[in-house]
């Protein structure tokens, strides 16, 4: 009996330990986000999701009643940012150069029917005379569930909707699935672990310690039958993007050149007759070796010099396909 009693006390107490340290460690996350990131302490992270979109984006919205051009942009993180001042992002220097009104949702880590239903949530509002898509390679991987919920290095770790069937469904790309959703959106302990652990993840995949589906997609191409499904989808997306701005002509702009993708949404745009800007990566990428490093700290995305190249670039194409002026 003394030893069951013994025994009992010693479960006791290791769980009033582990309950005590994980209620320590709740803490801290949540003073070090305060202090350190302005994350209001008793803020959950459900706040970061959308039930509609998966999770929120960055909003930059002009007048919609103006008598300028206007122009709706669309993308992901390359066009959220990611941290960079307004006043260098690519967009801007598309507003101040053609005189335009910019109405910007980037939304990181967003796929294509995220951005389609940007579109089709905003358009009517702004009714824009030029809509951009920013599209980027691992549009493709964030577009099909089996795709993402393999990867380590495109892997956003929240639900999202994804394009099943001809249906929208929302599902999340995680490991631990619905119970790593239901932690991690009520612990911020729980979903800082989780965010490091895909960081060392990441790390380890582009190292080729660990596999990721890229790899797959990138040494076997349309013959991967995954990625193979993943054009199909994007491909209805971008008809279905088409279908929502009728009329309005939409020009889209690759912000890496990584293959097989590149080529393959070339062909997904030329099918459906929308203008492709593809040069910007690579006259980036000569601008480095020639200049300065272009990209943060992450070795990703462009920093303000690099956006600002960005921008000048599509400035210039833009205006030589006769965009910025109401009669054209």
């Amino acid at each position: 009996m003394k030893r069951i009693i013994s025994f009992l006390c010693k479960v006791s107490l290791l769980t009033i330990s582990l309950i005590l340290i994980i209620f320590i460690g709740e803490i801290l996350c949540r003073t070090y986000d305060k202090f350190v990131r302005g994350i209001p302490f008793t803020q959950s992270t459900k706040l970061l999701y959308d039930k509609q979109l998966g999770w929120k984006g960055k909003v930059v919205f002009g007048d919609p009643n103006t008598k300028k051009y206007k122009i709706f942009v669309i993308g992901d993180s390359f066009t959220n940012g990611c941290g960079v001042e307004e006043k260098y992002m690519y967009y801007n220097v598309i507003k101040k150069t053609l005189d335009s009104e910019m109405f910007v949702y980037g939304g990181l880590g967003y796929g294509t029917l995220q951005e389609y239903l940007v579109l089709d949530k905003y358009f009517d509002a702004i009714k824009p005379d030029l809509v951009i898509l920013q599209v980027c390679a691992n549009d493709f991987i964030n577009n099909m569930w089996e795709l993402e919920s393999k990867s380590f290095i495109n892997n956003n770790l929240m639900p999202r909707p994804y394009l099943i069937n001809g249906r929208i469904e929302y599902r999340s790309p995680r490991f631990m699935g619905n119970c790593g959703l239901l932690l991690s959106s009520n612990s911020r302990l729980f979903y800082d672990l989780l965010a490091l652990t895909y960081r060392f993840c990441f790390i380890l995949a582009k190292e080729g310690i660990l596999h990721s589906v890229e790899r797959d997609v990138e040494e076997k191409g349309m013959s991967f039958g995954n990625f193979n499904k993943a054009v199909l989808v994007t491909d209805e997306l971008i008809v279905k993007i088409k279908s929502r701005t009728g009329k309005i002509p939409i020009v889209a702009f690759a912000v890496d050149a990584t293959q097989p993708y590149l080529k393959q949404f070339r062909l997904i745009l030329e099918k459906n007759n929308i203008e492709f800007i593809e040069n910007v990566p690579n006259i980036i990428e000569q601008e480095r070796t020639k200049k300065s490093y272009l990209k943060l700290k992450d070795s990703t995305h462009w920093n303000k010099k690099g956006q600002q190249i960005c921008g000048e670039i599509l400035t210039g194409e833009l205006s030589k396909r006769g965009y910025g002026r109401r009669n054209r």
